[in-house]
């Protein structure tokens, strides 16, 4: 005997439909996807939608800190004669200024020094000679007012010395005449040739805690 099929109530296919085997309640069995092709999402498909997360934008990496190229035509030296530049006398000295004129006095030479306390320049022509009876100006606080014609690098105060048969004009530092580099402090005193035209080299002192280790240099004149 045949098996006789009953035929399906519309509550069942409701109740199917609403579990998604079978499609929107018209009566009918939706037909299977074929393999390979994309099936259809059910309207019925529970979804989740995750929030957009907005990211703010990288800020950019910093531009290298440039660093202070030496002044041109100037041999800088460290205690035991290495030659040196701009960025190690500035770890070392701190903010050191060198500005430079036009040509009449010119800086040639840095030189670190001690442990004596005398700030010595040496100034010399443009063979490299001994200039003997060169004025020199040094610069500090408590220096007596100058005449208008010695003043220099925006300074009005300082002592005349001249240089002596080896060139050398010498200044005695004292206790003021300390300074803190890693501080960022600079030195007080500032150096010039009371001529027009001067290089103007500033930021001068004695570093504090050492046994006076400063920066001598030679100039050159025309």
């Amino acid at each position: 005997m045949g098996t006789k099929v009953r035929p399906v109530g519309p509550v069942v296919l409701v109740v199917l439909a609403l579990s998604g085997l079978l499609g929107p309640v018209t009566g009918l069995i939706l037909p299977q996807p074929v393999s390979g092709s994309p099936a259809e999402v059910s309207e019925l498909t529970p979804r989740a939608y995750l929030p957009l997360v907005m990211r703010p934008e990288e800020p950019p990496p910093p531009a290298p800190t440039p660093t202070s190229p030496p002044p041109p035509e100037l041999a800088i030296y460290d205690k035991y004669g290495t030659l040196q530049d701009w960025d190690w006398l500035v770890s070392v000295f701190g903010p050191v200024t060198l500005d430079r004129g036009t040509n009449a006095a010119k800086v040639i030479e840095l030189r670190e020094a001690g442990p004596h306390s005398s700030l010595i320049v040496r100034v010399e022509n443009l063979h490299g000679e001994p200039m003997v009876g060169q004025e020199v100006v040094f610069h500090w606080d408590g220096a007596p007012l100058l005449p208008l014609d010695k003043r220099a690098c925006g300074e009005d105060r300082g002592d005349l010395i001249l240089t002596k048969e080896n060139g050398n004009a010498e200044f005695s530092m004292g206790v003021g005449s300390y300074y803190y580099p890693d501080r960022g402090e600079a030195g007080p005193h500032v150096v010039w040739i009371p001529r027009e035209g001067t290089d103007c080299l500033g930021g001068l002192g004695m570093i504090a805690g050492t046994d006076h280790i400063h920066l001598d240099s030679v100039w050159r004149l025309p």
